[in-house]
């Protein structure tokens, strides 16, 4: 950057910040006999690695705002949040629910909190690296839970006893109404797949059933569409390929936010439109354990 330039950047740095040398006053005339009053010592103007230092502190108190912000959000929406607990029979879990607010009023406000946190967390950290210990863990808590496997904890506010999630989707066992037991998810399946653009590789849930298979990378869904043809679709033209596609994934300060779609097609065309289901997931980490927040939206089935 030219010397001109660099000055310009400078003074606006100085405009803003207020670090702007005063005018330096020249001494007057005098009159004979009278003394002179020396000139006003200038302030020089901020340099290059002040002006740096400006702009770092700024950005500093700007991301602890931010964080401050969130922070108080999420104080807010626990604070207005209650349970419903499903019972143990096929571990359907709990569901975080907001009982005080069910006029369309409250229910707008309790999603306009969700959303408010969603939008820090996606301003903050779109375009962010992933850190990869984070990344990994928590892409295996969400094709654990979106593949029936396990489900994760809720966020709670303080140190009370962790609550685990329902199932998502249509996973999860159901209850048998003709007896005691447990019946299989209908949309259970001996393999589910997965396409996962933004890494490269994942820790895997361990179960017999059911099975995970992953594509990853920008090309993942054109090798899952390739298997699928190679392994089914060229011997029924009819079948289906269904599978999750687990994007976006953003993490900031703790906190994370993950997109979920469920498309499914036929012949490489996706069925019913674009989207069959899918959801937005808020998460929170605490520790090494990353627990849900807030469904923020869910649609289709």
């Amino acid at each position: 950057m030219g010397t001109k330039a660099w000055g310009a950047v400078v003074g606006a740095v100085g405009a803003i910040t207020g670090l702007v040398a005063p005018p330096v006053v020249k001494a007057q005339g005098t009159a004979r006999g009278a003394t002179a009053k020396p000139s006003a010592v200038a302030t020089p103007a901020p340099t290059a690695g002040d002006s740096a230092a400006i702009v770092a502190r700024w950005l500093a108190a700007d991301e602890r705002a931010a964080v401050s912000r969130l922070t108080a959000l999420r104080v807010r929406y626990l604070r207005r949040a209650d349970w419903a607990e499903l019972g143990d029979r096929c571990t359907p879990g709990a569901l975080r629910i907001f009982p005080k607010d069910t006029t369309p009023g409250g229910r707008d406000s309790v999603q306009a909190l969700a959303e408010a946190m969603e939008a820090i967390v996606v301003g903050r950290g779109a375009g962010r690296p992933l850190p990869a210990v984070e990344a990994r863990a928590l892409l295996r808590v969400v094709v654990g839970w979106e593949a029936g496997i396990d489900r994760p904890n809720w966020d709670m506010a303080g140190t009370a006893k962790p609550r685990q999630a329902i199932a998502t989707g249509l996973t999860g066992e159901v209850p048998d109404p003709a007896g005691p037991g447990c019946l299989p998810s209908p949309t259970a399946t001996d393999t589910v797949t997965f396409v996962v653009p933004g890494v490269a590789d994942m820790d895997f849930p361990r179960a017999p059933r059911p099975r995970v298979k992953a594509y990853f990378g920008p090309e993942g869904l054109l090798r899952a569409r390739d298997a699928f043809f190679m392994d089914v679709g060229s011997k029924d033209p009819k079948a289906e390929l269904r599978y999750l596609l687990v994007a976006p994934m953003v993490i900031w300060n703790g906190y994370a936010m993950v997109g979920v779609r469920r498309p499914q097609e036929l012949g490489g065309v996706q069925v019913d439109g674009a989207n069959r289901g899918g959801a937005a997931y808020l998460f929170r980490q605490v520790g090494k354990e990353w627990r849900l927040l807030s469904v923020v939206r869910s649609w289709g089935g």
